[in-house]
């Protein structure tokens, strides 16, 4: 676990702090920011693993910072979580269209913070061994692999493609990916960004995920 490189960005001291040593203390190598410009400087500089961001930081926040890195061919493969105390429906929607697909809400405790670093650190690895073998199309059950967990592997593969569902009522949808960010969403036919909420609350039905 050493290995692993994560990058903490938060405008709070105290914050930072508190994740930096329990971090530390399991393992981890800690690099810190208290703004996004300052981040994605040293996310440049020095690609972390994993990032760890909170959404409201001045001179760019955690919204623009997640765009930033996810428009870069060289860092969108990089798992992001946003560290937050906004826990409504319409911010987990935003940060699922820009890229970042989990959400830690502060505070949160050591337990849920390193369980979670740990699940996104592991998807990251089974999405490099998916590339290294070029599959490409997966097929399966929304009830045993969520729409969320689909999301996730596009988000840090960093890849483009489709996800295309089919619910036991006979609805039919679909989310286009382009380079990691979530870029159209159809129910039926039907198309906009009302849509998206009613296709990420589907847990039952049939799945076809292709990367481009």
């Amino acid at each position: 676990m050493s290995s692993y490189k994560v990058l903490v960005a938060d405008d709070e001291p105290n914050i930072v702090k508190i994740m930096e040593f329990e971090l530390k203390k399991s393992g981890y190598q800690v690099t810190t920011a208290f703004d996004g410009r300052e981040a994605l400087e040293l996310i440049k500089s020095n690609p972390p693993d994993l990032i760890l961001s909170d959404i409201m930081m001045p001179n760019m926040d955690g919204y623009e910072l997640c765009r930033a890195v996810k428009k870069d061919p060289n860092l969108r493969g990089i798992p992001f979580i946003f560290l937050t105390a906004k826990t409504g429906l319409e911010n987990r929607i935003q940060g699922y269209v820009l890229g970042a697909a989990k959400y830690i809400t502060k505070p949160c405790g050591r337990q849920d913070l390193l369980k979670t670093i740990d699940m996104r650190l592991r998807l990251s690895e089974e999405a490099k061994k998916l590339f290294a073998q070029k599959a490409k199309t997966f097929q399966g059950d929304l009830s045993i692999i969520s729409i969320f967990s689909l999301i996730d592997m596009f988000s840090i593969g960093g890849w483009s493609g489709f996800i295309e569902m089919s619910s036991p009522d006979g609805k039919n949808g679909r989310i286009d990916i382009t380079d990691a960010v979530l870029t159209k969403y159809t129910m039926d036919g039907q198309a906009g960004d009302d849509i998206l909420p009613l296709l990420l609350s589907w847990t039952q039905g049939k799945f076809t995920a292709e990367r481009i």
